[in-house]
């Protein structure tokens, strides 16, 4: 009997999240001859489409800006959970079913992040805006159903604290949790791209010599991009400060403003080229509250750019103080010293670079893949004549 992959994610492609580790095995196991499929309502690449069937297509026509962001996610995303449910338990043939989170049941779940781990650190500090987003109760919702009443087979965690976290807050037995990171895409974030460097800071108007910081992040307030700003004025070194990412950014301009830094600071949104700016910077600074693994410390360190993060989630996995990147703590005093000792080293910068560009190659999608497959193997073998054959034959999605 022939087993093919199917996964199944909300959308599919390079934007990040769990999008793009849908993308990037689905590649990888295409790429190995293996019958891969995925089941999405969007997929934003021309690359690697074979084996992409669609559900719910009519959701990605519905409008933030007509909704309101968080009233938009909130009905899509249980919307499209529901239509993908129904839709996998009509297609025929042996399968192992993978799911990102989008889907009530399976044989493996991938965990990229604990709701509920994630909540109790924002009131820790403090913080209840995410009250305002009712998807947090779907996702409650949704994660209680998966994980407290045993709908997958295994549940992936990509980081050992989001294991921990698991057990904690789902009481999720230690045997049913198996511990696959995330990758990198070593083509596509790679030093050789710092042939762009001078471009790209042309085009944010920052000074060829400048020492430059990069942050990248979604989330300005979870992820401390105000830290980073604040250590600025801190530094004895003149640096500037390129903020990648879509969020509001008002508050922190003014608060730049007020620093007197506001010259330094440049937002440039949302992008889709971070291969190229990357290798611009000369460090990655993300001062985190939360993570369960972050990719983006594990693109700068494959691009050649030393990282500074808060060891955190996934972040302390792979992140050696001192010797591929540097630990930092939500504190403007700890990143502008330690930011200074960095770009006042160059011998330092290129140790760091070389540990971290070493490091990222532990983690090449292809090694990650194949981690997948073992997992898949060792769950065909526990069935009853079920044998384990995940094959290139290329069986396609039927009802």
């Amino acid at each position: 009997m022939e087993e093919f992959i199917l996964q199944v994610t909300r959308e599919i492609g390079l934007g990040g999240g769990s999008e793009c580790v849908a993308f990037e095995l689905h590649r990888a196991w295409l790429a190995m001859g293996l019958d891969a499929q995925v089941l999405t309502s969007q997929a934003t690449e021309p690359e690697a489409q074979q084996g992409i069937a669609f559900v719910a297509t009519w959701l990605k026509g519905w409008s933030a800006g007509t909704w309101g962001r968080h009233l938009a996610t909130f009905l899509t995303v249980p919307m499209f959970t529901l239509a993908a449910t129904l839709r996998v338990w009509r297609i025929r043939g042996p399968k192992i079913v993978l799911s990102h989170g989008d889907l009530l049941t399976g044989d493996v779940c991938i965990m990229h992040a604990v709701n509920n781990a994630s909540l109790a650190e924002k009131r820790r500090t403090g913080y209840y805006g995410w009250i305002l987003n009712p998807t947090n109760f779907w996702v409650a919702f949704r994660d209680w159903w998966m994980l407290r009443w045993g709908r997958y087979r295994r549940i992936v965690a990509v980081s050992e604290r989001v294991r921990q976290q698991l057990k904690q807050y789902y009481h999720v037995a230690d045997e049913r949790i198996v511990t696959i990171p995330n990758g990198i895409n070593l083509a596509r974030f790679d030093p050789r791209n710092r042939v762009s460097r001078a471009a790209v800071r042309r085009s944010f108007n920052i000074p060829a010599d400048a020492p430059l910081m990069l942050f990248v992040g979604s989330q300005y307030r979870l992820k401390g991009l105000e830290f980073a700003i604040r250590a600025l004025p801190e530094m004895e070194t003149r640096a500037h400060l390129l903020v990648v990412g879509g969020d509001n950014a008002t508050p922190f301009r003014q608060l730049a403003e007020q620093l007197g830094v506001s010259q330094r600071v440049i937002f440039a949104g949302a992008r889709s080229d971070l291969p190229t700016i990357y290798p611009a910077a000369d460090a990655l600074v993300l001062p985190t509250l939360y993570e369960t693994f972050a990719l983006v410390c594990l693109e700068a360190m494959a691009s050649g750019v030393p990282v500074l993060a808060s060891p955190v989630g996934g972040i302390e996995d792979y992140l050696r103080d001192g010797v591929n990147g540097f630990h930092i703590r939500r504190d403007a005093k700890d990143i502008a010293s330690k930011l200074d000792r960095l770009f006042n080293d160059p011998a330092l910068q290129a140790r760091i670079r070389e540990e971290g560009i070493a490091t990222a190659g532990d983690y090449a999608w292809e090694k990650i893949a194949r981690q997948y497959l073992a997992l898949f193997a060792e769950l065909t073998e526990r069935v009853p004549n079920r044998a384990v054959a995940l094959h290139a034959s290329g069986h396609s999605i039927s009802v």
